[in-house]
């Protein structure tokens, strides 16, 4: 889909103009109806338009508007109105246009904010998604071409395009990873990727420790979980340098890569195990940041760190009550087979810890069914130590649309992972507070003084039905809009 910004101009000849209207706001009703000659009112009596978000209404254009048809798309109450509204209203926009085979329609935005502009484009990009390269026929969007409506069009609006642009490129490319089934998508595919983003630019350089580096070297909880499948880990390594000036920070990103989690010895249900190929969608959101960093030009040094294997199932693989030594050197008691994910993370954090020594590590990993119980499916949890590591991070979050929420690290939940025979327990022997026993798991792997946050995104990584109008089934590519507003907040 073309989107392009325009002054306003109501004799544009469209399929459809589309204006939000909020709640009880007679005086733009009444503006409404006067530029459509008075036919306005006797569609809103009889179809009790409110305009609660997402309530539309369509009449014929006329008089002083020349599109075929005027929407009115209901933008909720005026009070709660924030720029993730756009974004929803954007996905609502782009299924009236398929529903009503619009291909080209305008937009009146409620306000002449760049932050507008970024939020429409992003709703109406991301709803135009679809993952269907293995369908022989499929349908397309309808809508081709959006014009966006502003009284005072300038430069910082078309800037703001393209970020969105570009947010909505990184994103869309961690979607189509984590859609990908685990045949197409294993281990050495993503190694594949992570050589192309390094080949595209040379701000971008890629490490990759092969499985007989990681045995050597002593990545022994990734070749743990990995040991029970023949097709081989790996540890990718990406690191991204500014072309000039002086580097503000170092910061490291550490995605979960289980390319297909069976669970192990400790079986999953065979319901829903088809959804284990999104169990690496925490390395898929590096990858889609990675995808689109040099364009942003951010004076920070960003390292990426990338622990990707199956957890499958055979006589070769990992049992409970098995010991295994970490990279860290400390010994790790696995009492589940499928809590593997923090065990490969562990390797992950302590090679960060070692060799990298950032300032900042943020991970992202679907790590949890727990996590989704307490959030559902639209929110992920932060855990951190660091107050203002939080605060950036979920400033960040207010300002993108991707929800974060704050779950304690509980420092006396730490007894119930004491081992008798090893330094740790991957698991608490009883069910509670699952989703905060695995950031604590994660954080005995990151010294102190390193400000370390654990983001579980085991609900919003991944939609069996889609809830978020721009957000469509299957995965979200949750994060990379995430990490892009926060390095935007760091750099400054």
């Amino acid at each position: 889909m073309k989107i392009e910004i325009v002054k306003t101009n109501y004799k544009t000849e469209v399929d459809a103009l589309i204006i939000p209207v909020f709640v009880d706001d007679a005086q733009a009703l009444a503006r409404i109806d006067g530029m459509i000659g008075g036919t306005l009112r006797d569609e809103l009596v009889k179809s009790e338009f409110s305009a609660e978000l997402g309530q539309k209404i369509m009449v014929r254009g006329r008089d002083k508007v020349k599109a075929s048809n005027v929407v009115l798309l209901g933008a909720g109450e005026k009070s709660r109105y924030k720029t993730e509204t756009l974004r929803r209203l954007g996905g609502e926009i782009s299924k009236i246009a398929d529903d009503n085979y619009f291909s080209r329609v305008a937009i009146e935005l409620p306000k002449n904010s760049t932050g507008n502009v970024w939020a429409l484009a992003e709703g109406l990009w991301l709803s135009e998604y679809r993952f269907n390269k293995y369908k022989e026929t499929s349908e397309t969007p309808k809508l081709k071409q959006a014009l966006l409506f502003l009284k005072n069009p300038n430069i910082n609006h078309e800037r703001a395009l393209q970020g969105a642009a570009l947010a909505v490129l990184g994103t869309t490319f961690a979607r189509d990873l984590v859609n990908e089934p685990s045949n197409k998508m294993r281990p050495k595919e993503i190694v594949q990727i992570a050589r192309e983003i390094e080949a595209s630019t040379s701000q971008i350089n890629a490490r990759i420790f092969t499985k007989k580096e990681l045995e050597e070297d002593g990545f022994g909880a990734i070749n743990a979980v990995s040991a029970g499948s023949y097709t081989e880990p790996y540890l990718i390594h990406l690191v991204y340098r500014p072309d000039k000036g002086k580097v503000r920070k170092k910061i490291a990103l550490l995605g979960k890569g289980i390319t297909f989690d069976s669970g192990g010895i400790s079986l999953k249900p065979a319901e829903k195990m088809s959804n284990m190929k999104a169990d690496m969608a925490g390395a898929a959101t590096l990858l889609g940041l990675f995808r689109v960093l040099p364009i942003l030009e951010l004076q920070v040094e960003i390292h990426a760190v990338l622990p990707v294997c199956e957890n499958m199932l055979s006589n070769k693989g990992v049992k409970p009550g098995d010991v295994i030594k970490s990279y860290s050197g400390k010994t790790i008691e696995i009492l589940n087979t499928d809590a593997e994910g923090r065990v490969i993370l562990a390797d992950g954090l302590s090679y960060i810890s070692k060799k990298i020594m950032p300032q900042i590590i943020i991970e992202f990993s679907t790590l949890t069914g727990a996590c989704l119980v307490a959030l559902g499916e639209n929110i992920a949890a932060i855990m951190t130590k660091s107050a203002k590591l939080k605060r950036d991070l979920l400033r960040a979050s207010r300002r993108c649309g991707e929800k974060l929420w704050p779950l304690p690290l509980e420092q006396d939940y730490k007894k119930k992972m004491e081992s008798d025979i090893a330094d740790i327990k991957n698991i608490s022997l009883d069910r509670w507070a699952g989703a905060i026993m695995g950031g604590l798991f994660l954080a005995e792997f990151v010294p102190p003084e390193i400000e370390f946050a654990h983001i579980d995104i085991a609900g919003p990584s991944f939609f069996e039905k889609s809830t978020i109008s721009y957000i469509p089934s299957g995965g979200s590519g949750y994060g990379v809009r995430l990490l892009l507003e926060y390095l935007r907040i760091v750099s400054q």
